[in-house]
């Protein structure tokens, strides 16, 4: 019994440094002036971002599975419609945008805006 016990903590552990290993972190285009708390409290919101695009978007628009690696870079233009459909609440496309909070979205947009397009693995142009 002892030695099942350690060959499936051995696994799982295997698994998990492998799952680690094989993701790429994700940079980000932070400006200079952003330091201190205020750099720490913008990385904790475009982690937050990332969490929300990748349950929230990337079902449509790739990242993080189901085959799609890769995410759009989504032009500034583009950012701006998604907002003005949510702001006017414009359900025809993107449903799944008025589940989110303002907040949210706004977390979702500033991830899509800072981060670095060559970082992110599999990224399409």
């Amino acid at each position: 019994m002892k030695k099942i016990i350690i060959i499936t903590a051995s696994f799982f552990s295997a698994t998990f440094l492998l799952q680690c290993s094989g993701s790429k972190k994700i940079e980000y285009n932070i400006p200079a002036y952003f330091k201190g708390d205020r750099k720490t409290e913008l990385l904790s919101n475009l982690k937050k971002g990332s969490i929300l695009y990748k349950n929230n978007c990337s079902e449509c628009h790739g990242i993080y599975g189901k085959g799609k690696e890769g995410m759009p870079n989504f032009t500034n233009n583009e950012i701006q419609n998604y907002i003005t459909a949510y702001q006017t609440n414009d359900v025809t496309n993107h449903a799944v945008m008025k589940k989110l909070l303002p907040e949210e979205l706004s977390m979702i947009v500033t991830f899509l805006q800072m981060r670095k397009i060559d970082s992110i693995p599999g990224h399409r142009h």
